[in-house]
């Protein structure tokens, strides 16, 4: 009976985070006027980056800061981010025939599965490295995401349901410099690690979103457009949910006497207590009789919550196993070197199945840039994060 599977008994206690910000946004810039002299500037920012650029528009994105460029190259339409004093802050190609790497692709299917592809530019982010901007509808949304030139998530944004007032929002990426003071002010202290700026439909107002290090804790911020803080996520390595087996004597009285009273005819198999912050959140219990089993979770005050009765089965046995840089196979050590080249490796995993690899984690530092990538269990990439 021991072979029943230790993650049976966290089946009540998984747990899923988002980050996603809901964002009406879109490819197009709303037009908005500029002064002769200041489209002129601009347009030639933008003919030196792109000498056969024609038919160039340039409109207000946010005054004096931040404008966009709608131009032809060739016959083909391009956009791009350009900053007051005249960076090229993001450029995309905007035709309809960019083809999007196998890495995205997989990425889409896997995290996406049946969205519908609306639109897909390929260009180059704020530090002139290749960038993706790919346009999903998944589930009766549209939802935008970008990608590094590693092919890693970089940002990803959804619009509201039923959304009617699209295609009328901008999304740009900002250095620290170029924040708002007084978001600046209220950094002090973090390690910046990147941001995202949207403008609302006619420009008035913007919203960011920051991404901040501090003592080993990850920080999404997001502000509002006069730098006042509207939510705080935020992520600790260090404190993840830890799930520890219990014998029966272990459990607390109240779930002692919760199975003594309306489980005296069933086998204690296999008890664990999944802890957060070092204390005691829920307990999860297996018990067996005939051939069935019952799953029952309790709270942190040993409180009965809820049961399950499922037929007695032997699952697999499931494992994760730290990984160190010789354990890597030599598939995915190809796979990294061709595609992060310089990669170093700082920790990872791999899942076994009745001792079978599974899947594999990798954490990896490119230069300055850290990457989580996800590998099958043949070792064929699955999706990567920044961050």
């Amino acid at each position: 009976m021991k072979k029943f599977l230790f993650i049976l008994s966290i089946a009540f206690v998984g747990f899923l985070t988002s980050c996603s910000e809901k964002i009406d946004t879109s490819f197009t810039p709303q037009n908005q006027a500029v002064d002769n002299a200041t489209a002129a500037r601009l347009s030639t920012v933008v003919k030196t980056e792109f000498p056969a650029a024609t038919n160039i528009v340039v409109v207000v994105i946010d005054d004096k800061k931040v404008y966009g460029c709608d131009f032809l190259v060739l016959g083909v339409s391009h956009e791009c981010t350009v900053s007051g004093d005249g960076k090229v802050l993001s450029s995309y190609k905007t035709s309809d025939n960019t083809v999007l790497p196998d890495a995205i692709k997989t990425y889409l299917e896997t995290t996406y599965k049946g969205y519908k592809l609306e639109k897909a530019f390929q260009g180059k982010d704020i530090t002139g490295k290749v960038s993706y901007k790919v346009l999903i509808e998944y589930n009766d949304q549209r939802i935008t995401l970008v990608f590094d030139d590693k092919n890693a998530v970089v940002a990803t944004f959804v619009e509201p349901k039923n959304n009617t007032g699209g295609g009328k929002n901008k999304v740009y990426a900002s250095k620290l410099t170029d924040l708002p003071a007084n978001i600046q002010s209220q950094l002090t202290g973090y390690d910046f690690i990147g941001a995202i700026v949207k403008t609302n439909s006619d420009n008035s107002k913007k919203t960011y979103f920051v991404s901040a290090k501090k003592d080993g804790v990850f920080f999404e911020f997001t502000f509002d457009n006069d730098g006042k803080i509207t939510k705080t996520e935020s992520f600790d390595p260090s404190k993840k949910p830890v799930v520890k087996e219990l014998k029966e004597s272990d459990l607390p009285q109240a779930a002692r006497d919760y199975l003594k009273i309306n489980y005296k005819d069933w086998k204690y198999e296999q008890g664990s207590v999944l802890t957060k912050d070092g204390k005691a959140d829920s307990y999860s219990i297996i018990l067996s009789k005939d051939k069935k089993l019952a799953l029952l979770l309790f709270d942190k005050d040993g409180k009965f919550v809820k049961a399950a009765e499922v037929p007695k089965i032997e699952l697999p046995k499931i494992e994760v196993k730290d990984l160190t840089a010789t354990d890597i196979p030599q598939v995915i050590k190809d796979y990294l070197t061709k595609t992060y080249s310089g990669w170093v490796f700082n920790k990872g995993n791999v899942t076994l199945k009745d001792g079978k690899a599974e899947a594999y984690y990798l954490n990896i530092t490119v230069g300055t840039d850290k990457y989580q990538v996800y590998f099958d269990k043949d070792g064929k990439f699955v999706l990567a994060k920044r961050g």
